[in-house]
C-alpha cells in the first residue's frame, strides 16, 4: 500500500509535467548578471547602429514608427515599456523574436546580420553606450549579453 501511495505522490506529478504542453517563449535569466555581459558594456559600434537605423527605416518603421514608439498592435522598441518587457532577457531572446516574427507581413526575409544591426540601433535609441566593435549575430554570443534596464 505504501508503495502505491509513493508512486501516486512522486511519479504521477513527474509524468504530468513531462506531458504538459510547452510554450515557446523567452525565459528570464537564471544566471547571475555578474557572469554575463550586459547592454551597458558597449556591445555595438556607432557604425553598426547607423546601418541598423537604415534597415529599421526599411523594414520596421512603418509599424513601429520612426520614433520606435510603436503604434496600434506594434509595441514600442525604445523607452520604459520596451525595457520593462525585455529586462532580464538576453539579446539572443530579442534577436530570435525579431527574426522569427518580423516583419509581420513577410516573416523571415531579414538576414541575421541585418537583425543584429537593427538591435544595435535599438540599443542606441535606448541610451546604451556604443563601443569599438560590432555586435555579432552568433546566437551563443548573444545569449551571453543580458538586457538590463538600469546601469549596474
Amino acid at each position: 500500500m505504501h508503495r502505491l501511495v509513493l508512486a501516486v505522490v512522486v511519479v504521477l506529478p513527474l509524468i504530468s509535467a513531462a506531458r504538459a504542453p510547452r510554450t515557446r517563449s523567452a525565459t528570464r535569466l537564471v544566471v547571475p548578471h555578474s557572469s554575463l555581459s550586459t547592454v551597458w558594456d558597449s556591445v555595438y559600434s556607432p557604425a553598426q547602429a547607423g546601418r541598423g537605423e537604415s534597415a529599421y527605416v526599411k523594414f520596421c518603421a512603418r509599424c513601429h514608427q520612426a520614433s520606435l514608439g510603436g503604434a496600434d498592435q506594434s509595441p514600442p522598441l525604445a523607452g520604459p515599456a520596451f525595457l520593462g518587457n525585455w529586462n532580464g532577457l538576453t539579446l539572443a531572446d530579442l534577436h530570435d523574436r525579431i527574426r522569427t516574427t518580423m516583419p509581420s507581413d513577410s516573416i523571415g526575409i531579414v538576414d541575421r546580420q541585418v537583425v543584429t544591426d537593427v538591435i544595435a540601433y535599438m540599443l542606441k535609441a535606448n541610451g546604451f553606450p556604443a563601443g569599438a566593435t560590432d555586435l555579432v549575430s552568433d546566437g551563443d554570443r548573444l545569449k551571453a549579453i543580458a538586457i538590463q534596464s538600469s546601469r549596474p
